[in-house]
């Protein structure tokens, strides 16, 4: 059996919660309130299940693996900033590009705009190869934040050349209950039961004052979903665990050293 016929649809979610809402399970069938209930259940439950509590002691929310995509971004000689990609949630490390010349990877720190700025100040050189990068809202023309999920990256020196820098981000997920019934839901058949164990804690928090057996039932399915994404990015699945501390990074056959500018 394929992995689509196991993935969550759009249909089966809302059959789900739109069950335990009383409402019948042909979501189509249902009058306009009921369908805006069911889905206003189901962003409320994918949005929790995104950004999940904190679970086997950690003090953080798990960031899923497969929301952490590798992005690029091609510089242009004397353009300082850059549109980051729509579903642009957060970065993960720095930028970096092989340098043209040696080969080596080269780090472009990710740093506050204020320490952009006073760097800016001090260095005489505006021009060159990029060393720092600064993410921001972008605005519009009165000033204000274009939009949330909008961001912008700048660089400091202003690239001199055409740069390809790499980058890992965190990415975000664009609202799908305005699609047809057939559309798969984020995560995978994997995580599919925490997903709708998730939707229905919410139904049932609309239903109940305290948090019940969906809810308990969410907590369980989360750590069971968490430990597995865990193992997909342990060492043993990644590669070979290599000793880095001389400044190497070997990938595949080939070496590459990282220079840091200070």
């Amino acid at each position: 059996m394929s992995d689509s016929a196991l993935s969550l649809t759009l249909g089966e979610l809302r059959s789900e919660v739109a069950r335990y809402l009383q409402f019948g399970r042909g979501y189509n069938d249902l009058a306009g309130r009921e369908k805006a209930d069911v889905d206003s259940c189901i962003r409320r439950g994918v949005r929790q299940f995104l950004s999940p509590p904190p679970v086997d002691g950690s003090t953080e929310s798990h960031t899923w693996s497969w929301l952490r995509p590798e992005g690029t971004l091609t510089t242009v000689a004397s353009t300082v900033s850059y549109d980051l990609p729509p579903n642009f949630g957060g970065i993960i490390g720095p930028f970096a590009y092989q340098s043209s010349t040696d080969g080596s990877i080269r780090p472009i720190e990710v740093t506050s705009v204020s320490a952009l700025n006073a760097r800016k100040q001090m260095d005489t050189i505006t021009t060159g190869r990029p060393e720092l990068a600064a993410i921001l809202p972008k605005v519009d023309s009165s000033g204000d934040p274009d939009r949330p999920s909008a961001f912008q990256v700048t660089l400091f020196p202003t690239p001199d050349t055409v740069y390809t820098l790499k980058y890992q981000y965190v990415a975000t997920i664009t609202d799908f209950t305005d699609r047809g019934n057939d559309a798969q839901v984020p995560g995978g058949q994997m995580h599919a039961e925490t997903l709708i164990a998730s939707c229905l804690a919410i139904a049932e928090s609309l239903t109940t004052d305290q948090p019940g057996r969906y809810m308990s039932l969410f907590i369980q399915r989360l750590q069971a979903s968490v430990s597995a994404d865990r193992r997909l990015n342990t060492a043993a699945n990644l590669g070979q665990n290599l000793d880095r501390s001389d400044g190497i990074f070997r990938v595949r056959r080939s070496s590459y050293t990282v220079n840091y500018t200070p």
